[in-house]
């Protein structure tokens, strides 16, 4: 089965109906305890259902992100035309961006991959606004940032909307800060950058921020915070690119040749 010559919104009512000729078991847990109990849950639903698998492969470690999942990129990378039983979408990962690039990759191998639990298919068109809107279940209260560090490309994270998070990613207490011209985000950066004297970021109009801060969307509604969409995300990743690093530098060379040593915007 393809993705092309199947119907693959709809619901299966016989787990024969998704198989192809290869199918296989992938298994993520922080420990093997863990990961022995998810196997024989499993194993006990492919028994109940007749569904034959091939492999079974295991990524065990502490973190959910796909970039430790070696399995995972593996069975991806190195099969076409297969068929990957997960027991849950969060065995996979809880980051958006993630998601959106194994998606990518599945799709050029005709690789499907199927939730045992919800029993979709991950990349369904119907699934995929699903898992990636199910913020009551898998991404929950989290926020699609743009995390900025000094002298650096942007780059996205997918963090905790908690204050917890939010300091950790500025190193210290947030404060939010406006982008000249720009209404539709706000930046939080760490409130003490200058008295701690960390190294200039970005020049934002009115201010160069120091230390590291990130990006995240407003919500027009509320004026609450939001994660950024994709087309935020692609404007701002090119605002503060190579071009925003220089005019940063330029500015800060400016403040040092009129001698401010103590300056401050």
């Amino acid at each position: 089965m393809s993705f092309k010559d199947k119907n693959i919104n709809s619901e299966f009512s016989n787990y024969n109906n998704l198989l192809s000729n290869k199918t296989i078991l992938y298994i993520y847990a922080k420990d093997k305890e863990l990961a022995n109990l998810q196997l024989k849950k499993v194993k006990a639903i492919c028994k109940a259902n007749n569904i034959k698998t091939t492999n079974v492969y295991f990524d065990i470690n502490n973190t959910n992100s796909l970039k430790y999942k070696n399995n995972l990129k593996k069975i991806v990378n190195e099969n076409k035309n297969v068929n990957i039983l997960i027991l849950d979408i969060k065995e996979l990962t809880r980051d958006t961006f993630e998601l959106y690039e194994l998606k990518k990759s599945c799709l050029k191998n005709n690789i499907n991959i199927y939730d045992l639990t919800y029993k979709k298919f991950v990349f369904d068109k119907i699934f995929d606004a699903i898992s990636l809107e199910r913020g009551a279940k898998v991404l929950k209260n989290k926020l699609d940032v743009l995390f900025i560090e000094p002298n650096k490309l942007p780059i996205t994270k997918t963090i905790d909307n908690t204050l917890e998070d939010m300091q950790k990613l500025v190193g210290g207490y947030i404060e939010y800060t406006y982008l000249n011209g720009c209404d539709d985000v706000a930046i939080v950066c760490n409130e003490e950058a200058k008295l701690l004297r960390l190294p200039f970021n970005r020049y934002i109009g009115h201010d160069i921020i120091a230390g590291n801060f990130f990006v995240v969307g407003i919500n027009l509604t509320n004026d609450d915070t939001c994660s950024l969409t994709k087309e935020q995300i692609d404007k701002y990743t090119k605002y503060f690119g190579k071009k925003s690093i220089e005019i940063t530098n330029d500015k800060i060379n400016e403040i040092l040749k009129n001698s401010y040593k103590d300056y401050e915007l």
